[in-house]
């Protein structure tokens, strides 16, 4: 089955505020229409972050088979500064855990923004299919994975986030600064972590389906380190990307931030796994 998770980044570079909620503008190559997967399986809204620069937000995702149609899913966040410490509440998960919503093929999500004028807000959801026709991604459980563990270990990344709010910078590829993966060996990616808090960490190649796969870089790291072991555990499925080593130079790692030219240190915290992942 063509199992595959995609991380959506979209952002608003001045709200206009007041009551108005603003629609969100995409990166490159991603939209807010659901893929068209195949009949008979299913996709849902499973994460969503978001982070505004100076004041607090509101975030409303909505689409035509939701039941509300004048706000849908509608979530409010505190902005970066809220503790007079720029990034301490960058990003905040406004849709976690258990909560899902299903969305339809090809249906068209509506994401809105509102907040005070002139601020800057970016946010990210993922979404997962359970059989997106023509990709077929690499994710394990962390029953597959936890018996398989060798060996952990930390591959260090240093992207820097676009020069515009929301937009993911040039990519870096995994083995760009530290090259230290055993060759032809299958990695289970359990986490990342980051020097400095960002709203998206995206990882892209072969074993993602050569969709963008990722996290938030939380400013709490506990809850970025194994990020994709809970996703597995709290939705009873497949979300722990598996990479094999030999395609390192075309695994690449982008961030988008809430601020312009972020640069961190984004650790990427992996199990080598003892035999090859056969899922």
């Amino acid at each position: 089955m063509g199992a595959a998770l995609e991380t959506i980044p979209f952002y608003v570079t001045s709200l206009t505020g007041s009551t108005t909620f603003n629609s969100v503008t995409y990166n490159a190559l991603q939209s807010g229409t659901v893929r068209s997967y195949v009949d008979g399986s299913s996709a849902w809204i499973e994460e969503v972050w978001a982070a505004a620069v100076a004041h607090p937000f509101q975030l409303s995702i909505k689409s035509p088979r939701m039941a509300d149609q004048t706000k849908g899913i509608l979530m409010s966040g505190s902005s970066l500064n809220a503790a007079a410490s720029a990034d301490i509440f960058n990003p905040q998960s406004l849709l976690p855990g258990f909560l899902t919503q299903r969305v339809y093929s090809t249906d068209i999500l509506t994401v809105t923004a509102n907040g005070t004028a002139s601020d800057t807000f970016v946010g990210t959801m993922n979404i997962r299919y359970e059989n997106l026709g023509g990709v077929s991604a690499r994710l394990a459980t962390w029953d597959q994975v936890n018996p398989n563990i060798r060996n952990i270990v930390g591959i260090l990344t240093q992207p820097t986030s676009g020069s515009t709010a929301g937009v993911f910078g040039t990519g870096v590829a995994l083995n760009s600064v530290d090259d230290r993966l055993w060759a032809d060996t299958d990695y289970a990616l359990l986490g990342i972590t980051s020097s400095v808090p960002v709203t998206c960490i995206g990882i892209t190649g072969v074993d993602t389906g050569n969709l963008t796969l990722g996290c938030p870089g939380f400013w709490n790291i506990r809850d970025g380190g194994d990020f994709f072991v809970n996703a597995s555990l709290t939705y009873r499925a497949p979300h722990i990307p598996v990479f094999n080593s030999n395609n390192k130079g075309g695994i690449f790692i982008q961030t988008a931030d809430a601020l312009t030219s972020t640069a961190a240190n984004v650790t990427l915290i992996f199990a080598q796994l003892q035999n090859k992942f056969q899922g």
